[in-house]
């Protein structure tokens, strides 16, 4: 059984702080009587669910066309659930419990509860959304396996960081500062609510392959019991 993991990308898709809206244009309609039906898209590489390659934050990093199938397929995925956690803030203490020594969890999935809010309030969702701290990001950089982290928020990095041009937490697990450091592609704005309570075999996350580009919208979906 598969389970979409993606949120629908519409002209009414929730946009982070100042990210441009989703746009459709019709070029060619039937209805109008035209031969057939075509569209040209606008998207922003960050639109809605959507995969960051390491290149976002890292001049060095591998732009979203240059990155494997294993960081699309992901064998032994971890949901954790952090919802009502005080700041809105995902500390190593949330995650660390959760990770024996030989785990080898290669997709860390993280549920804030934010995106409960994306529909009926979505100037929270949008502009007040949960973070990591710059702990959580080195431990799971320094001690765990995994290869990509997907969250049910806009960003790894608070709305204020961002705003004040800094993403110290980006910076870490994109390998910005340390080019001998291992980087991870990250999942934003991923919907994680249909999974709790399932067994998680599988998950996917395949965007679009937009050469030299820092992201893209993924259809993400996952293979449960």
């Amino acid at each position: 059984m598969f389970v979409s993991l993606s949120y629908v990308l519409s002209e009414n898709t929730p946009v982070l702080l100042t990210n441009p809206p989703v746009k459709f244009e019709p070029l060619m309609r039937m209805a109008k009587g035209d031969m057939t039906n075509v569209t040209m898209l606008h998207l922003f590489s960050h639109h809605g669910t959507h995969m960051d390659s390491p290149w976002h934050w890292n001049p060095a990093g591998k732009t979203i066309d240059q990155l494997g199938f294993e960081h699309f397929i992901f064998d032994r995925p971890k949901l954790i659930d952090v919802r009502n956690r005080p700041g809105h803030r995902v500390d190593r203490s949330d995650i660390e419990p959760l990770f024996s020594k030989n785990d080898d969890t290669d997709l860390l999935m993280v549920l804030s509860g934010i995106s409960l809010l994306r529909e009926s309030k979505p100037e929270e969702y949008t502009q007040r959304f949960p973070s990591f701290t710059i702990d959580a990001a080195r431990f799971i950089v320094d001690e765990t396996r995994v290869r990509g982290v997907a969250m049910d928020f806009g960003a790894v990095d608070s709305a204020e960081d961002m705003c004040g041009g800094k993403a110290p937490v980006h910076d870490i697990l994109l390998g910005t500062n340390d080019p001998s450091t291992r980087s991870l592609v990250l999942v934003e704005e991923a919907n994680l609510s249909p999974i709790l309570g399932k067994k998680v075999k599988r998950v996917y996350a395949i965007p679009l392959l937009l050469k030299g580009l820092d992201a893209s919208p993924v259809n993400m979906f996952a293979e449960v019991e």
